[in-house]
């Protein structure tokens, strides 16, 4: 999606290189709340790095638009002596908007949905990472097209007809979810013989399997934990590698450079508790280093750990720009869960528009600086389209 955007010149002027809002989401019930917890610490190594290169950034939820003065009453964090604070002002309406809510649910709130078509219309801002994305789109997307329909593993909307059909082809499969993250929701079904079907739910407070004597009782045991059919998803278990008998999946991180070029950021590995299948770290899943475990896993074939290095550019190069041209959609930045099975073939278990952000302080400081960098190429490539129109 192209759009024309204002260039703001830094030639013996105070004028900032570009003005960019980061959407975002209020903390609490109060009506103007200074950002906290961690969202608000990445948001503050954001705008400091963005002000080093002349870029003016802030802050602003929702409501906080003034359509008719075309300003907006956001938040930005300013340097006092050795400290720093949040303060509450005046902005210009941004040359971009980086849409950083945090909740599904608020994002679907119809006054956020019309802000957010009001600003996709706006002839002056440019608005990406629009939306949250869901799992049956991507799935969709990336096996239609011929560039990426290996790198993802057989996959059904949910019924009674297509549970049959994933579990008579394949021994173990997840009922998933479309519309979630963090692994909530997920449950891992198993066939273990041809009369008996096992199933699991993640983070269920009632741990431990449950058991069903045919497929039809499993159908109708699932459709108590899940619900309504359409919000959720079938998908082939991949056989995942192993470190140390627990599971493991990589987080990958992949943002739009100074030339508007995809690149891969950073890579780390999130491993799962001991008999467990979900290795995000708020299910008990723990972090490691990628190399680390690569060398520890597949260090016996130096051409295995060779090809994960090739799939993982192919990866990180393609699937973002099939998702962009099939969904018709804007995007900067994704996070691309990634599972490896046992003979080294990657295949994508999920893609995020709204990546919570890494702990790892080297993937974090090149997110910053990749994106401030892609924060230029966008004013500035934008007007050059403008001059030459």
């Amino acid at each position: 999606m192209s759009k024309t955007l204002t260039k703001h010149k830094d030639e013996s002027t105070n004028k900032p290189k570009a003005v960019v809002g980061v959407l975002t989401t209020p903390k609490n019930n109060q009506k103007y709340p200074l950002p906290s917890g961690k969202s608000a610490k990445f948001n503050q190594e954001m705008i400091i790095a963005a002000r080093n290169i002349g870029i003016l950034m802030y802050c602003f939820y929702p409501e906080d638009i003034k359509w008719p003065e075309r300003r907006i009453v956001g938040h930005t964090y300013v340097n006092q002596g050795n400290k720093g604070k949040w303060i509450r002002d005046l902005f210009p309406l941004p040359d971009i908007v980086y849409n950083r809510l945090s909740f599904r649910k608020h994002e679907g709130e119809k006054k956020v949905q019309a802000l957010l078509a009001k600003l996709e219309k706006e002839p002056q801002i440019y608005l990406f990472n629009s939306r949250f994305l869901n799992k049956w789109e991507v799935h969709h997307s990336l096996s239609q097209n011929p560039l990426s329909v290996d790198l993802v593993p057989d996959s059904k909307m949910f019924n009674m007809e297509n549970l049959n059909k994933m579990l008579s082809e394949y021994q173990s499969v997840f009922v998933k979810p479309t519309s979630s993250s963090i692994g909530k929701g997920i449950i891992k079904v198993e066939r273990r013989s041809n009369s008996r079907y096992f199933y699991y739910k993640s983070a269920a407070s009632n741990l431990g399997w449950k058991s069903c004597s045919s497929a039809n009782q499993l159908y109708l045991n699932l459709k108590k934990v899940i619900g309504p059919e359409d919000k959720y998803m079938i998908q082939k278990a991949i056989d995942l590698a192993t470190l140390e008998s627990r599971v493991f999946d990589l987080r990958t991180e992949v943002q739009k450079n100074g030339q508007g070029q995809w690149v891969l950021i950073g890579v780390g590995v999130r491993v799962a508790a001991r008999g467990k299948y979900v290795t995000h770290v708020p299910n008990g899943g723990s972090k490691a280093v990628y190399k680390d475990v690569i060398d520890k896993v597949f260090g016996h074939s130096q051409k295995i750990k060779q090809n994960l290095g090739s799939q993982l550019e192919y990866i990180c190069q393609v699937a973002p720009r099939v998702l962009e041209e099939s969904l018709d959609i804007s995007l900067g930045i994704l996070s691309i869960d990634i599972g490896i099975d046992k003979s080294g073939i990657m295949q994508i278990i999920e893609v995020n528009s709204k990546p919570a952000g890494f702990d790892e302080d080297d993937i974090r400081r090149q997110h910053v600086e990749n994106l401030n960098k892609y924060f230029l190429y966008i004013v500035n490539s934008l007007n050059m389209i403008q001059r030459k129109g």
